[in-house]
């Protein structure tokens, strides 16, 4: 029986640990968290695996594990396990792994490198950009600019810290200036490394997620998925880890056609071979574009993931029928060609509940108790995926962050149905929070959609796809 060492904590690992723990290949799950995920635990328990505690960012610890289970294959679920090189230990062992090297994992990490390499490669959906390490030049660059902006953090750090500056008035008031030059100052103040600033042309239009598996020679693209980002219903509040998603039906979005999502899979795949041909390594792993549809380009890449998305994984994982967890295994044994996604073609839906306090009081979201009927939620027809929460005794106890996603596989409305009825069935010590408006808003996303295809397929007839013109009160270009 083969052992598969997962690397991770949260709902996302649930996921990848409960195809893994159902495949027909019987594998044996051991896992390596911070902490004891209930969800991951329930796999381990049944597949007489092992849960082991420790550091997943650490390759000492990383490296104890491996020489403990020995795995036949591992897979490794977040990011900053990738950032520190964890990929790259379990191949100094012998041991294929789901994951790219710390190199290739740096089109997640920087999103400078990755805005650089779309460049050099000349990679379609690319927005135009300038990066700085001094705070006065880049709020000096958007006065000056006259122009809408996005300023993002230039490194990643959660999916945080994004600002969109809107039709700056070319000349603005000391006061304006100083707030102006505060907020770009707290973006920058989430960033570790020596350029702290990164500013993009702001384009608009509804956004989703395409998930790309490859082995450096084959790839296979995964269902769409759409995320939920911000905190608070009608999409504002502040920038989370994501509040939900949905996927479907079929391999696409209500609001994204066939068309674009070859567009979009020919983007990433160029993307894969540029990361390959930079760092001179194939790139083992899941590549994701986040991806918004817009006027200048059509599919247009926003970031890079260099894993799988979290909620979107709870959102496509569970639609798809065929073995997903020997798919993981030919992936990081490089046999690929081999695997086939076979998906039910309703859609799904994703909520996650959160403590009060997340996502800006870590401390205020921590130490709190959950109880929930989980056999009554799973004859509903939830699948319950449990994240940012611990199990201890015979209590579940919060961590801070997401504490669990809830998803139903079906029509529409019939999901949201589902859930409120799941929702019902939650309980806890402290207020939680979740989005009641995720999967409601469909109608309004399809005729986005359509005001901005007219657009880009108008440019596209054309012959301007991804051109546009840029002004500034001194008439300064990018």
């Amino acid at each position: 029986m083969k052992k598969v060492l997962l690397i991770g904590e949260g709902a996302r690992e649930n996921v990848l640990a409960e195809a893994l723990g159902t495949s027909e290949e019987g594998y044996r799950v051991f896992a390596l968290s911070s902490y004891k995920n209930p969800g991951i635990n329930e796999i381990v328990m049944k597949t007489n695996g092992e849960y082991l505690i420790g550091n997943i960012n650490s390759v000492e610890e990383v490296r104890r594990a491996i020489k403990q289970v020995n795995p036949d294959f591992g897979v490794i679920g977040p990011e900053e396990p990738l950032f520190h090189g964890i990929a790259d230990e379990f191949r100094k062992e012998g041991i294929p792994v789901v994951g790219p090297n710390a190199d290739g994992a740096m089109i997640e990490k920087s999103k400078v490198w990755m805005r650089e390499l779309m460049w050099k490669y000349e990679i379609p959906g690319r927005l135009r950009f300038r990066y700085f390490n001094n705070m006065q030049e880049a709020a000096k660059f958007i006065l000056e600019y006259g122009g809408s902006v996005a300023v993002k953090p230039a490194e990643q750090v959660g999916g945080r810290g994004v600002k969109v500056v809107a039709d700056l008035q070319a000349y603005l008031s000391e006061e304006k200036r100083s707030a102006l030059s505060k907020g770009v100052e707290n973006v920058a103040s989430l960033v570790k490394g020596d350029v702290k600033i990164l500013i993009e042309e702001k384009v608009d239009g509804p956004e989703y997620t395409l998930h790309v598996l490859t082995d450096g020679k084959s790839y296979l693209p995964l269902p769409l998925a759409q995320d939920y980002k911000n905190a608070y219903e009608d999409g504002i509040g502040p920038e989370t880890g994501g509040m939900g998603s949905i996927s479907g039906p079929d391999y696409l979005l209500p609001f994204i056609n066939r068309e674009e999502f070859d567009k979009s899979f020919e983007i990433v795949r160029k993307t894969a071979d540029a990361i390959a041909k930079e760092v001179k390594q194939a790139y083992v792993g899941i590549l994701s574009g986040q991806m918004m549809l817009t006027a200048i380009w059509g599919p247009t890449i926003i970031e890079y993931y260099s894993r799988l998305g979290d909620p979107e994984t709870s959102a496509i994982i569970p639609r798809i029928t065929s073995d997903f967890g020997r798919t993981l295994e030919l992936l990081a044994t490089s046999h690929l060609n081999k695997a086939k996604i076979e998906i039910n073609e309703k859609p799904s839906i994703v909520k996650a509940v959160a403590p009060l306090g997340y996502p800006l009081d870590k401390n205020m979201a921590t130490g709190h108790t959950i109880w929930l009927d989980l056999p009554r939620m799973r004859e509903i027809g939830c699948n319950v995926y449990f994240g940012s929460i611990s199990q201890e005794g015979g209590k579940l106890i919060t961590k801070g962050s997401r504490a669990l996603e809830i998803t139903v596989v079906d029509d529409y409305d019939k999901a949201v149905e589902k859930l409120d009825r799941c929702f019902s069935l939650i309980s806890s010590d402290t207020k939680l929070i979740f989005r009641h408006d995720i999967g409601r808003t469909i109608s309004q996303q399809e005729e986005k959609a359509e005001i901005v295809r007219f657009s880009y397929k108008s440019r596209e007839s054309k012959g301007i796809l991804g051109v546009s013109a840029d002004w500034s009160p001194n008439g300064g270009l990018w």
